[in-house]
């Protein structure tokens, strides 16, 4: 939380410390192109040294995210999905995008997205996803030209055969969901074997 400048100590506001572990983590350089990561909304709101801060999750910033992040004073949300997802040229409470913004920056409230940096991540939602089901090797699908282990998308290559229906269980069971679509190939099978 300190940095160093020409011998003096700088203090780093909380929601600018937490967004640098954030972009770190999972950095602009791997998400897709055009996309949206980052500290979207600053505030000029800091946490007093010493005191904790509130922090919300979510995979989209709603205006019911937002109304319980006010109600709860939080000081930082984390999405999923970008907030803005894109440019725009008023801001006005006419629309939603308007609406969230200027709430947030009402309730002095700083968002950070991390959208498909986190996908592409070694350590990201995909690569979590895949090594959640089964034990083996898992990689990306399309390595990222410039940063090792990141990229779109995973492959698992399984350890030991298990079958389809088993996996599609585990991921049941690890996104706390009782349905799940799933694809096979034409004369495919749940019992088939996942390799």
């Amino acid at each position: 939380r300190q940095e160093m400048r020409a011998g003096n100590v700088h203090l780093q506001p909380f929601h600018r410390v937490l967004s640098a572990s954030l972009s770190r983590r999972f950095p602009e350089a791997i998400a897709e192109a055009g996309d949206t990561v980052g500290l979207t909304i600053d505030t000029l709101r800091d946490v007093e040294r010493g005191a904790s801060a509130l922090v919300l999750l979510c995979v989209d910033l709603t205006e019911q995210v937002l109304s319980e992040a006010a109600s709860a004073r939080a000081h930082f949300v984390v999405t999923y999905s970008p907030m803005p997802h894109s440019p725009f040229t008023t801001l006005s409470t006419d629309d939603v995008l308007g609406r969230i913004v200027l709430g947030c920056a009402k309730h002095q409230i700083a968002v950070h997205s991390v959208h498909s940096a986190c996908d592409a991540a070694s350590g990201g939602v995909n690569a979590w996803l895949a090594r959640s089901l089964a034990r083996g090797v898992v990689r990306p699908i399309v390595k990222h030209p410039k940063v090792a282990d990141a990229g779109q998308g995973r492959v698992l290559e399984c350890d030991e055969a298990t079958p389809i229906s088993t996996v599609v269980e585990r991921l049941k069971a690890l996104l706390g969901v009782r349905f799940l679509r799933l694809a096979l190939a034409a004369g495919g099978a749940p019992e088939a074997l996942a390799k």
